[in-house]
């Protein structure tokens, strides 16, 4: 379990002040095991934001986070990684794309264990196992194994991240717009994939999205912030029953504005 408690994160952009951005204002978020929490927002919502004070890209400014009991508050975003899953809405993040797909599955695999020159070994038998990961995704990858990662199409390489960022069984996964990138059908095979491996595995998953049927379809929980605050939640039955249009009419009576960053469908 996951627990933030009254984040607050301000961005000093000059010496002056007045151009201080409060990026978070007060969040207070738990995240229980199996949670799915779908979250949107307009641009400088502090969506994004909040990912990164999780993932300890940032220091938060008040505030503490918790994970499991264990305060990580100001543990270094190095250390976070080792149980902290996350992929990026770049498909060029979160790889090497000058080694082979076999090679970023290997690391990927090692992630927080101690180095050992039989685990790192590069085996037929590790490379076989990686072929039977690869092949429910219906891409023809595990026949190109030995494929330099950065050939792949984004999807391709989106897919691939997202097995990678999960194969380790985080303790929690992080998703920043990760399909923003893609065109709608492959956008659509990543999010059924990502539902799939969250769904099996139960890991504990923070999506952060644009597109608001996206919000509403998948996980359990939804969560709208404006101005560095969580301005509306929704779980259960209720999250099931929501729709676009009121979606929209609860973000107007928020912010009195709804961004063009927010995509229907």
């Amino acid at each position: 379990m996951l627990n933030c408690v009254n984040l607050k994160k301000t961005f000093h952009l000059d010496s002056n002040p007045l151009n201080d951005k409060k990026a978070l204002q007060g969040v207070s978020l738990t995240i229980n095991d199996g949670d799915f929490i779908t979250v949107i927002g307009g641009n400088g919502s502090g969506k994004t934001t909040l990912l990164n004070l999780i993932a300890g890209v940032h220091h938060v400014d008040a505030g503490t986070i918790t994970l499991d009991g264990e305060d990580i508050t100001d543990l270094p975003e190095h250390k976070r990684a080792r149980f902290i899953g996350r992929v990026f809405q770049d498909p060029m993040q979160g790889t090497i794309a000058d080694i082979s797909i076999f090679e970023n599955l290997v690391l990927a695999s090692n992630r927080g264990k101690r180095p050992s020159p039989f685990k790192w070994a590069l085996t037929k038998e590790k490379k076989a196992g990686f072929a039977e990961l690869l092949k429910p995704l219906s891409l023809g990858l595990e026949n190109r194994l030995d494929a330099k990662i950065g050939t792949l199409s984004g999807g391709q390489r989106q897919s691939v991240t997202l097995l990678m960022a999960t194969m380790s069984d985080p303790r929690l996964l992080l998703l920043d717009e990760h399909t923003a990138a893609l065109d709608p059908k492959t956008a659509h095979t990543v999010m059924e994939l990502t539902n799939q491996i969250v769904s099996e595995k139960k890991i504990p998953t923070l999506m952060i999205t644009h597109n608001m049927k996206d919000a509403i379809r998948y996980g359990n929980r939804l969560i709208m912030m404006s101005d560095g605050k969580i301005i509306f939640e929704a779980s259960g039955e209720e999250k099931q029953k929501l729709t676009v249009e009121e979606l929209l009419l609860k973000f107007q009576a928020a912010s009195e504005d709804v961004p063009d960053s927010l995509v229907l469908g």
